[in-house]
């Protein structure tokens, strides 16, 4: 088999391409069916998913068919706290990983978003009551944003700047500590 490369793929060029994602076994819902179960979602704390504790929950409907898919936790002050202590835990091992094992860690995320590319697209239909196919150019474009992670290594690694014969100002690029993010979604 000769490798191809494409220019502009799409989640058409790149379909004969991923075997794997048609090959894995379909335990995800792939129509708008009623859900007769709906799993709550879990927080994942100290690698693994952990039921939440929380009073308050968000229905999620499928837009297509407003049937429930989930209940997605309003989540603890405690747990917020505990997942903030979780990823202070992960640190210390985290910020003395190289540059370049981290690169390992991004490409294999790569190959699992090829690997579960339907899976991703069915949930993005479920949830947000998409085509198919155009689901599938979402997870396209963060496939896109994942692999481009993966060749940022060159911008990470710092500098070293002459400022005088006998004199270097180096900069140097280092995990800090633990970051948050908000992400809107409409309601």
């Amino acid at each position: 088999m000769t490798a191809v490369r494409r220019l502009h793929a799409t989640s058409k060029h790149l379909a004969a391409t991923s075997t794997a994602a048609n090959t894995a076994a379909k335990s995800y819902p792939t129509s708008h069916a009623p859900i007769h179960n709906p799993q709550d979602t879990q927080n994942f704390l100290d690698n693994k998913f952990v039921p939440s504790k929380a009073t308050q929950w968000i229905d999620l409907f499928d837009p297509a068919t407003n049937n429930l898919v989930t209940r997605v936790p309003q989540s603890t002050d405690a747990e917020l706290k505990a997942a903030v202590d979780s990823a202070q835990k992960a640190f210390p091992a985290w910020r003395s990983t190289s540059l370049f094992a981290r690169q390992q860690i991004m490409f294999k995320y790569v190959a699992l978003i090829r690997e579960n590319w339907d899976r991703l697209a069915a949930s993005i239909t479920l949830e947000q009551g998409k085509t198919f196919a155009d689901a599938k150019g979402d997870v396209l474009r963060g496939l896109q944003v994942a692999e481009t992670a993966c060749g940022i290594t060159t911008q990470l690694l710092g500098e070293v700047l002459e400022v005088a014969k006998d004199m270097e100002t180096r900069t140097y690029r280092e995990p800090l500590g633990v970051v948050a993010a908000i992400c809107p979604f409409s309601k």
